[in-house]
């Protein structure tokens, strides 16, 4: 049973190629359409649980393609992730109705929480997407702002048995856990913008992470064994996967 249909619409066939093996290894359905004519043709024949939409397309835009697609009142009638190399746009998107605007250079792992998280808000309930939930199994979510240590980790998980949700935007951390109700989260202590403890101690009042263990890792030496943080249960000075695997299995199992 698959867990939604999607629609990837992009002129780029390297990325075709690599976002829809992405999602169909995640299990989704995925139609590919090159751009807005073919999307149009698509839509009319079988209507998507999301469009994943690039802005910059030969022929009938991304922007032209979601008018429409549009009703009267300026929303979609189909939920839309705009994916798009142009990052600067996302402010323009803020005021639209779609439901997630996402840059190219993100982490791929970043688009799969996306596509969860717009699923699982917008499906109807007792459908696949409604019903998605990880919490029961090992699942862990890893944030991880370096991109090579980030996939690292994340293999690394995923070989011990893990179902691992690796992610490298702190934008990203409280729509993940929603989507993917993780049994821990793993947060890297030294952000780019911001530190591991404050967003731990902002998750304290967070209703969709209440109950869930958050470890702390780092390998910079700025923070040791015996600090205390806020809403943290276990501190690592380390970032190696053995480490935090070991670590993970004793707040787990």
């Amino acid at each position: 049973m698959t867990l939604g249909r999607i629609l990837l619409i992009d002129d780029d066939l390297a990325l075709q190629m690599m976002v829809g093996d992405q999602l169909r290894m995640e299990g989704y359905e995925v139609t590919i359409a090159a751009n807005g004519d073919e999307a149009i043709l698509i839509l009319r024949q079988t209507p998507p649980d999301l469009i994943i939409l690039d802005i910059s397309m030969p022929g009938m835009t991304g922007l032209t393609l979601l008018k429409k697609i549009s009703g009267p009142d300026g929303k979609p009638r189909y939920p839309v992730l705009v994916f798009t190399a142009r990052a600067n746009m996302e402010q323009f998107f803020k005021t639209t109705e779609v439901e997630g605007f996402l840059a190219k250079t993100s982490n791929p792992s970043n688009l799969i929480a996306e596509v969860k998280r717009i699923l699982l808000k917008t499906k109807k309930p007792g459908s696949p997407a409604a019903t998605l939930h990880i919490g029961k199994r090992k699942a862990v979510l890893i944030l991880e702002d370096e991109p090579i240590l980030n996939q690292r980790l994340q293999r690394s998980f995923i070989a011990a048995g893990y179902e691992a949700i690796a992610i490298s935007d702190i934008h990203l951390l409280t729509a993940t856990i929603l989507a993917c109700q993780p049994r821990v989260i793993l947060l890297k202590a030294i952000l780019n913008k911001t530190t591991g403890s404050a967003l731990a101690e902002s998750l304290v009042n967070f209703e969709g992470a209440r109950g869930i263990p958050i470890i702390l890792f780092d390998s910079s030496g700025v923070y040791k064994q015996g600090d205390k943080f806020i809403n943290v249960d276990r501190f690592v000075p380390s970032n190696t996967p053995a480490d935090l695997l070991k670590a993970v299995a004793g707040v787990i199992g």
